[in-house]
């Protein structure tokens, strides 16, 4: 079924989905590792034939991150994986790019999770969500609302507490949290580093002071 608003090459995109009747997703370390090996993995213009990804699951999760694979079709920004949900940040790079990116994706990761689980039918809460970000204030502000989102899992009802007296616990919290692209930004070197391209977003954040300063004036609701 074609989208009613295709997406544009050079233009970006929040992308999100959940699990079918918000079910669980992700249920071990193994499934979220999974899902991080395919966001870079599908991320090419090269067919994931069987044969290819057989070699490819042979290799250890640090290998996966940083072999060699074909042009991107896209370019990720930031991501974030929740138990039941996911967050995706992206620029179109190629005509399709989003499309093919997200057809490999999730049909990758829907057929790992069946087989591992013994389940059928679809895993995702029908075709993706996506948002067209026309916005420079608004592209930035996804940087901050992304990466919080563990915050909801060790901090309920965050949104309604002072930034100033919980600052360090919910800096910390994040900061521990692996499965986003925030510890990307917080200076952390990691194999997961390398799914995200931060050359083709806006400069944000020069250093990692500007990012840090970032997240302080977003929880302060100085943005």
């Amino acid at each position: 079924m074609q989208r009613k608003d295709p997406f544009i090459p050079g233009e970006y995109y929040h992308i999100y989905n959940r699990g079918i009747d918000k079910r669980i997703i992700f249920k071990s370390l193994n499934d979220y590792r999974r899902f991080m090996m395919l966001l870079y993995v599908a991320n090419s213009d090269e067919p994931i034939r069987l044969d290819n990804l057989l070699n490819i699951l042979k290799k250890s999760y640090k290998e996966i991150l940083e072999c060699d694979k074909g042009k991107p079709l896209v370019s990720i920004g930031a991501w974030c994986l929740m138990a039941n949900h996911f967050h995706i940040l992206l620029k179109e790079e190629t005509e399709s790019g989003i499309s093919q990116f997200m057809k490999k994706l999730g049909t990758g990761y829907s057929m790992f999770f069946n087989i591992k689980y013994h389940r059928t039918g679809g895993l995702f809460g029908g075709p993706f969500k996506s948002k067209h970000i026309k916005d420079d204030n608004y592209l930035k502000h996804l940087f901050g609302y992304i990466h919080l989102n563990p915050l909801d899992l060790e901090f309920s009802g965050w949104e309604n507490l002072i930034y100033k007296q919980n600052s360090k616990s919910w800096k910390s919290f994040l900061e521990k949290y692996t499965y986003s692209s925030y510890q990307d930004y917080v200076g952390k070197e990691r194999p997961e580093g390398n799914i995200i391209n931060k050359h083709v977003f806006p400069k944000y954040f020069l250093k990692v002071k500007d990012f840090s300063n970032f997240i302080d004036d977003y929880l302060s609701f100085d943005l």
